[in-house]
């Protein structure tokens, strides 16, 4: 039972890191976006329906009449190198030596904006905004804190925009969040699997403001509240249903300002545009468990973090646009005990570029970002008998496609 018990505590470490942005959040929401490194999304850069992930409210500015609407698909695939290097590692370790843990994804998006009367838009995102997915050997040397990893969320969220006046627009929304996660790790001495499941839906609520100050420029601000899960499942051992479970996981809330501005004179070919984003991870204090024969709390004790994001736009040609950006990704791990095998999180550092092209009513994105993982990489942590104690080795290539059509 003890050791039942501990594997419900690596269940927040299990919800703490993901393979695509800091922490477990997935940024990755439009290709025409991630061309700049999610720089000026905030302020609809591209005029695009992503705006309804970001900031329905930048919206207001698209060209677009009463009765036009946007519509906007895409993806990205996430390809990631993830490895852990012992450094002294002992206890109850697996007879495995591969630390490799990187599993290959694919993150769907939709976005839809639809102008039904002269000052209000009506958008909707349907997005994963928050997951991650991690996978070791079976008998690697610390199978005993972990093997199989996984976080999936799935977000609609509708959300109406009013334009004030000529320069300002404001928008809210509310969210439909589902979250399941499921992880795996061997349980020492009573030698058998263990498996968690649960899931969950839950609401949250968005707002945000645009002003465009001039012809050229914007300004816009975005909030996305938290959303709390309580995830309800079983316990498996071996395959078989054991315990009735609960588990609180928290989405955290996040605060986005960004603005664009095109460039004048002989300098109108290039526009320039950032994003600042405040991501309020210290709501994951801690995570408490219910339905075993005794309850566990776990003090997590996370950071709140930042990421910086500044891009560049080249209309080189008409309906051709090339995309340049940068960003920094903070991660809220405070330290080595802090960090899990459960895809360990670091500080990430983004290179991204991309294209657009419109032909009649369709455009087409492109882009690709390489993300270096940085700083701070090592883990020491002791859990379930085995003392974890290396260093983390990892990159991210991330792909993303998007087709959109005005109607």
């Amino acid at each position: 039972m003890k050791r039942i018990k501990l594997l419900f505590a690596a269940l927040a470490a299990f919800s703490a890191c993901a393979a695509f942005g800091a922490g477990y959040q997935i940024v990755e929401q439009g290709a025409d976006n991630m061309g700049t490194a999610m720089a000026g999304a905030t302020v609809n850069a591209n005029n695009s329906a992503s705006a309804a992930f970001w900031n329905p409210s930048a919206m207001s500015f698209a060209d677009l009449q009463v009765g036009e609407g946007l519509l906007s698909a895409g993806g990205f695939a996430v390809l990631p190198s993830l490895s852990m290097r012992d450094q002294g590692s002992s206890g109850m370790m697996g007879d495995g030596k591969n630390g490799n843990c990187d599993v290959d994804s694919y993150v769907p998006n939709f976005y839809a904006g639809y102008k039904f009367a002269e000052d209000f838009i009506a958008t909707l995102s349907i997005t994963a905004p928050w997951g991650l997915e991690s996978k070791y050997a079976s008998n690697w040397f610390g199978h005993n804190q972990g093997i199989r990893s996984f976080l999936l969320t799935a977000d609609i969220n509708p959300s109406v925009a009013w334009k004030v006046n000529d320069w300002l627009s404001i928008c809210g929304g509310v969210s439909a969040q589902y979250g399941f996660c499921s992880l795996s790790q061997w349980v020492p001495l009573a030698d058998y699997t263990l498996k968690l499941k649960g899931d969950s839906w839950s609401v949250g609520g968005n707002i945000g403001f645009t002003i465009q100050y001039a012809e050229d420029g914007r300004f816009g601000f975005m909030w996305r509240s938290a959303v709390d899960h309580t995830l309800k499942g079983h316990a498996y051992i071996n395959g078989n249903k054991m315990y009735s479970i609960k588990a609180d996981m928290h989405m955290p809330d996040t605060f986005t300002i960004g603005f664009y501005q095109r460039l004048r004179g002989d300098f109108n070919m290039f526009a320039v545009m950032a994003d600042y984003s405040f991501i309020r991870w210290s709501v994951f204090e801690d995570l408490t468990v219910k339905g075993l024969p005794q309850g566990v709390s776990i003090k997590e004790d996370w950071e709140d973090t930042s990421r910086v994001s500044l891009g560049l736009h080249l209309y080189a040609i008409e309906d051709l646009i090339l995309r340049l950006g940068v960003c920094y990704d903070e991660s809220p791990v405070r330290s080595p005990k802090h960090r899990t095998p459960r895809i360990p999180c670091a500080d990430r550092l983004w290179i991204s570029c991309g294209a657009g092209y419109t032909y009649e009513n369709w455009t087409f994105d492109i882009a690709y970002t390489y993300i270096f993982v940085f700083g701070n990489r090592e883990i020491d942590r002791n859990e379930n008998g085995v003392h974890l104690k290396g260093e983390y080795a990892a990159h991210i290539n991330v792909i993303g496609v998007s087709a959109s059509y005005k109607f």
